[in-house]
């Protein structure tokens, strides 16, 4: 026994092997060009990986990366689609002529809280609603309603989305209530309420953005006159400014070039002007950029945004064919009319397809047109529900927290 430890003290003892130790700078030049769902695995790996991961400047880092790499932007690139639920699509995906789509299911806040539709159902009984009469009707036996609701209502509330900017989409599970909400990384905020100072009791609408000079993210509320803004860093509202417009916006302003864009009227008769209103992030102040000219004033109109371009499009009102389409920002010369080769009530344009054809969303539905030839199909999205239809935005896989801009 004595000998077998002599020999084995002998014997050249094989070494550890080392993990290399990289410099920082050039562990955060590799890890920020992973897409997010390696580098949320790798947060496991140790410490200082996940301290590395977890810190703002490297989301940073990650996110300018992923906008000036054509290629990391198309890979990271969503379709956040809405549907009583939220759904990711990969927009690689779309235009390939072997696409099979399928959207992956989300989870988000109050996902699981049911609506009051539901809820209303629940308490029926053999297909009658039984409700008791106020306490000045002296007649006691209660009211019996048939329903014709059917039985398989959705349970859950409908999904607004607000607008989506560096990753963080807004979006509202539930009336007037507001989140921030990273789809990638599954983080949240929840937006607190406007002090009872700026509640109003009138529609808002509301706007979402990123404000560069500030560093900070921002949502715009319109309501009743007043233009309030929240701010991420202070995690607070304030009032601005007034809207000098009429009160008679009812979409969601769309971010382009630092500001929210809604299409705007004021005056009557002759006196009646449209433009498009556009409320910067840094200055929150509007300014006004010229609107196509259009005739007919009795429509309504929303905003969109396709290849970069600010588009005017029809909203709610009758069938329509065509839309406007801003080719010089700013430049109302530039305003150019496009008709369609199909009609629409609502529709929105979402982004440009890798394969040149426009991604839009026409009443509920997804579909590829083809500007050059006036061609279009639909798509197919498995794992959505048919019937309900849906709404649809785009958003990036980033690492952008709601959580970590918040100033205590």
């Amino acid at each position: 026994m004595k000998k077998e430890r002599i020999i084995q003290q002998l014997l050249p003892v094989e070494e550890e092997a080392e993990i290399p130790v990289l410099p920082q700078e050039i562990m955060v030049e590799i890890l920020s060009r992973l897409p997010i769902k390696a580098l949320c695995q790798f947060r496991c790996v140790s410490k200082q990986w996940l301290s590395l991961i977890s810190d703002p400047l490297f989301a940073k880092s990650h996110l300018q990366k992923t906008i000036r790499n054509d290629c990391f932007y198309s890979q990271r690139k969503r379709v956040l689609i809405s549907s009583h639920n939220l759904y990711s699509l990969e927009y690689a995906s779309i235009g390939r002529l072997d696409e099979n789509l399928v959207a992956l299911e989300l989870d988000y806040p109050l996902k699981d809280k049911s609506n009051g539709l539901a809820e209303l159902l629940d308490s029926a009984r053999d297909g009658f609603l039984y409700c008791e009469r106020s306490e000045e009707d002296n007649d006691e036996v209660p009211v019996m309603v048939k329903l014709n609701f059917p039985f398989c209502v959705n349970q859950r509330n409908w999904v607004d989305i607000l607008g989506s900017c560096n990753g963080l989409v807004c979006i509202a599970p539930d009336e007037d209530t507001l989140y921030l909400f990273n789809p990638s990384t599954r983080e949240s905020k929840r937006i607190p309420d406007p002090p009872s100072s700026l509640a109003s009791n009138g529609l808002s609408v509301y706007g979402f953005g990123y404000d560069f000079l500030n560093d900070d993210y921002k949502v715009v509320k319109v309501c009743c006159g007043t233009v309030c803004v929240y701010s991420l860093r202070t995690d607070s509202w304030r009032m601005v400014c007034s809207f000098l417009y009429d009160d008679n916006v009812y979409e969601s302003g769309v971010l382009l070039n630092g500001s929210i864009h809604w299409i705007a009227s004021c005056g009557d008769g002759a006196d009646f002007t449209c433009v498009v209103a556009a409320f910067s992030l840094e200055e929150e102040v509007f300014s006004d950029l010229p609107a196509p000219d259009i005739v007919d004033t009795s429509s309504e109109f929303m905003i969109g945004v396709l290849n970069g371009c600010l588009c005017v499009l029809h909203s709610r009102n009758q069938m329509h064919n065509d839309f406007w389409v801003m080719t010089e920002y700013g430049v109302g010369e530039s305003w150019t009319k496009l008709t369609l080769s199909l009609s629409y009530i609502c529709m929105k344009p979402l982004c440009m397809a890798q394969n040149g054809e426009a991604l839009l969303e026409v009443d509920g539905k997804l579909l590829l047109y083809n500007l050059e030839d006036d061609s279009y199909r639909y798509l197919v999205v498995n794992g959505i529900p048919e019937g309900d239809g849906f709404e649809a935005d785009t958003y990036l896989e980033t690492l952008v927290s709601p959580n970590s801009f918040f100033r205590t």
